[in-house]
Protein backbone atom coordinates (compact mmCIF):
# COMPACT_ATOMS: atom_id res chain seq x y z
CA UNK A 1 0.00 0.00 0.00
CA UNK A 2 1.62 3.08 -1.27
CA UNK A 3 1.21 6.48 1.42
CA UNK A 4 -0.80 7.92 -1.75
CA UNK A 5 -3.98 5.55 -0.94
CA UNK A 6 -5.92 6.69 1.73
CA UNK A 7 -7.50 3.50 2.90
CA UNK A 8 -9.98 5.90 6.15
CA UNK A 9 -12.41 8.09 4.95
CA UNK A 10 -12.38 11.73 7.17
CA UNK A 11 -15.10 11.95 8.99
CA UNK A 12 -16.71 15.00 10.17
CA UNK A 13 -13.66 16.81 11.75
CA UNK A 14 -13.64 15.58 16.01
CA UNK A 15 -17.23 16.58 17.39
CA UNK A 16 -19.34 14.33 19.45
CA UNK A 17 -21.65 13.24 16.65
CA UNK A 18 -18.71 11.55 15.14
CA UNK A 19 -17.79 10.08 18.52
CA UNK A 20 -21.15 8.92 19.10
CA UNK A 21 -21.58 7.28 15.98
CA UNK A 22 -18.23 5.54 16.25
CA UNK A 23 -18.75 4.32 19.64
CA UNK A 24 -22.11 2.76 19.14
CA UNK A 25 -20.49 1.23 15.75
CA UNK A 26 -17.94 0.00 18.03
CA UNK A 27 -20.41 -1.38 20.53
CA UNK A 28 -22.73 -3.29 18.12
CA UNK A 29 -19.23 -4.53 16.40
CA UNK A 30 -18.74 -6.06 19.78
CA UNK A 31 -21.94 -7.57 19.92
CA UNK A 32 -21.13 -8.93 16.90
CA UNK A 33 -18.13 -10.21 17.85
CA UNK A 34 -20.06 -12.10 21.01
CA UNK A 35 -22.43 -13.63 18.85
CA UNK A 36 -19.75 -14.96 16.41
CA UNK A 37 -18.59 -16.48 19.54
CA UNK A 38 -22.18 -17.72 19.94
CA UNK A 39 -22.68 -19.42 16.85
CA UNK A 40 -19.09 -21.41 17.40
CA UNK A 41 -20.07 -22.39 20.67
CA UNK A 42 -23.47 -23.73 19.50
CA UNK A 43 -21.55 -25.14 16.07
CA UNK A 44 -19.10 -27.04 18.39
CA UNK A 45 -21.79 -28.32 21.07
CA UNK A 46 -23.79 -29.56 18.38
CA UNK A 47 -20.71 -31.45 16.96
CA UNK A 48 -20.01 -33.20 20.25
CA UNK A 49 -23.47 -33.84 21.33
CA UNK A 50 -24.06 -35.38 17.77
CA UNK A 51 -20.13 -37.16 17.15
CA UNK A 52 -20.06 -38.42 21.11
CA UNK A 53 -23.92 -38.66 22.52
CA UNK A 54 -25.63 -39.35 19.43
CA UNK A 55 -28.10 -36.54 20.18
CA UNK A 56 -27.08 -33.10 18.23
CA UNK A 57 -28.04 -29.90 19.55
CA UNK A 58 -32.13 -28.91 18.38
CA UNK A 59 -32.02 -26.38 15.50
CA UNK A 60 -28.45 -25.65 14.88
CA UNK A 61 -29.05 -24.85 11.40
CA UNK A 62 -31.58 -22.61 11.88
CA UNK A 63 -30.28 -20.51 15.16
CA UNK A 64 -26.66 -19.95 12.89
CA UNK A 65 -28.47 -19.02 9.75
CA UNK A 66 -30.55 -16.16 11.58
CA UNK A 67 -27.30 -15.04 13.60
CA UNK A 68 -24.88 -14.82 10.71
CA UNK A 69 -27.30 -12.37 9.05
CA UNK A 70 -27.82 -10.42 12.33
CA UNK A 71 -23.88 -10.50 13.13
CA UNK A 72 -22.78 -9.47 9.46
CA UNK A 73 -25.38 -6.21 10.02
CA UNK A 74 -24.11 -5.28 13.38
CA UNK A 75 -20.13 -5.66 12.73
CA UNK A 76 -21.18 -3.33 9.39
CA UNK A 77 -21.33 -0.04 11.09
CA UNK A 78 -17.99 -0.03 12.31
CA UNK A 79 -16.67 -1.93 9.08
CA UNK A 80 -18.06 0.95 7.67
CA UNK A 81 -16.77 4.25 9.94
CA UNK A 82 -13.23 2.68 9.67
CA UNK A 83 -13.43 3.33 5.96
CA UNK A 84 -12.96 -0.78 5.48
CA UNK A 85 -16.45 -1.15 3.14
CA UNK A 86 -16.27 -2.81 0.02
CA UNK A 87 -15.35 -0.32 -2.87
CA UNK A 88 -12.45 0.04 -5.77
CA UNK A 89 -9.82 0.75 -3.77
CA UNK A 90 -7.29 0.15 -6.95
CA UNK A 91 -9.40 2.66 -9.13
CA UNK A 92 -9.72 5.58 -6.04
CA UNK A 93 -5.69 4.71 -5.36
CA UNK A 94 -4.92 5.81 -9.46
CA UNK A 95 -7.75 8.69 -8.77
CA UNK A 96 -6.36 10.31 -5.97
CA UNK A 97 -3.01 9.53 -7.41
CA UNK A 98 -3.57 11.85 -10.02
CA UNK A 99 -6.35 13.77 -8.30
CA UNK A 100 -7.30 14.13 -4.43
CA UNK A 101 -10.11 16.23 -4.71
CA UNK A 102 -11.56 14.33 -7.91
CA UNK A 103 -11.07 10.96 -5.34
CA UNK A 104 -13.12 12.54 -2.64
CA UNK A 105 -15.86 13.74 -4.91
CA UNK A 106 -16.06 10.11 -6.50
CA UNK A 107 -15.61 8.28 -2.78
CA UNK A 108 -18.39 10.87 -1.61
CA UNK A 109 -21.19 9.98 -4.43
CA UNK A 110 -19.95 6.02 -3.70
CA UNK A 111 -21.15 6.70 0.11
CA UNK A 112 -24.13 8.48 -1.13
CA UNK A 113 -25.22 6.06 -3.08
CA UNK A 114 -25.12 3.01 0.39
CA UNK A 115 -26.42 5.77 2.37
CA UNK A 116 -29.69 5.80 0.15
CA UNK A 117 -29.65 1.87 -0.10
CA UNK A 118 -29.46 1.86 3.60
CA UNK A 119 -32.21 4.23 3.81
CA UNK A 120 -34.35 1.94 1.19
CA UNK A 121 -33.71 -1.39 3.46
CA UNK A 122 -34.96 0.26 6.59
CA UNK A 123 -38.04 1.61 4.95
CA UNK A 124 -39.01 -2.54 4.19
CA UNK A 125 -37.01 -3.33 7.12
CA UNK A 126 -39.19 -1.42 9.71
CA UNK A 127 -42.72 -2.76 9.07
CA UNK A 128 -41.20 -6.82 8.99
CA UNK A 129 -40.26 -6.19 12.60
CA UNK A 130 -43.73 -5.34 13.40
CA UNK A 131 -45.32 -8.15 11.47
CA UNK A 132 -42.34 -10.76 12.99
CA UNK A 133 -44.06 -9.63 16.06
CA UNK A 134 -47.22 -9.56 15.24
CA UNK A 135 -47.76 -12.61 13.80
CA UNK A 136 -45.69 -14.60 16.76
CA UNK A 137 -43.12 -15.57 14.07
CA UNK A 138 -40.28 -17.98 15.21
CA UNK A 139 -36.89 -19.51 13.91
CA UNK A 140 -35.96 -23.11 14.52
CA UNK A 141 -37.77 -26.67 14.42
CA UNK A 142 -41.61 -26.39 15.68
CA UNK A 143 -42.58 -28.96 18.14
CA UNK A 144 -39.02 -29.22 18.96
CA UNK A 145 -37.43 -25.80 19.73
CA UNK A 146 -38.31 -22.18 18.72
CA UNK A 147 -37.73 -18.91 19.40
CA UNK A 148 -38.71 -15.56 18.25
CA UNK A 149 -37.83 -13.93 15.03
CA UNK A 150 -37.88 -10.35 16.15
CA UNK A 151 -34.52 -10.33 17.84
CA UNK A 152 -32.99 -11.23 14.75
CA UNK A 153 -34.71 -8.77 12.34
CA UNK A 154 -33.78 -5.73 15.22
CA UNK A 155 -30.29 -6.27 15.33
CA UNK A 156 -30.53 -5.99 11.32
CA UNK A 157 -32.38 -2.27 11.84
CA UNK A 158 -29.54 -1.43 14.39
CA UNK A 159 -27.33 -2.36 12.45
CA UNK A 160 -28.76 -0.62 9.12
CA UNK A 161 -29.60 2.65 11.27
CA UNK A 162 -25.67 2.73 12.57
CA UNK A 163 -24.51 1.81 8.62
CA UNK A 164 -26.33 4.63 7.48
CA UNK A 165 -25.11 6.98 9.71
CA UNK A 166 -21.52 6.34 8.91
CA UNK A 167 -22.42 6.22 5.44
CA UNK A 168 -23.67 9.93 5.80
CA UNK A 169 -20.98 10.71 7.98
CA UNK A 170 -18.34 9.60 5.66
CA UNK A 171 -20.05 11.28 2.56
CA UNK A 172 -20.30 14.81 4.18
CA UNK A 173 -16.80 14.71 5.19
CA UNK A 174 -15.10 13.51 1.91
CA UNK A 175 -17.59 15.90 0.33
CA UNK A 176 -16.16 18.54 2.64
CA UNK A 177 -12.63 17.50 1.88
CA UNK A 178 -13.28 17.89 -1.66
CA UNK A 179 -14.82 21.53 -1.32
CA UNK A 180 -12.12 22.64 0.48
CA UNK A 181 -9.61 21.46 -2.32
CA UNK A 182 -8.66 18.32 -0.91
CA UNK A 183 -7.14 19.78 2.35
CA UNK A 184 -6.90 17.27 5.50
CA UNK A 185 -10.21 16.83 7.28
Amino acid sequence: MSDTEDHTPPALPGGAIVRLITGIALVLAILGGVGTMGIMALINLDVVGRSFFDSPVPATAEIVSAAIVAIVFLQLPNATAAGRNVRSDMFLGRLRARSPVAADWVDSFHHLVGTLMLAILMLYLGPEIIESIEGNETVGLYGIWTMPRWPFLSCVLAGCVMTLAAYAMLTIGLALRAARGGDAA
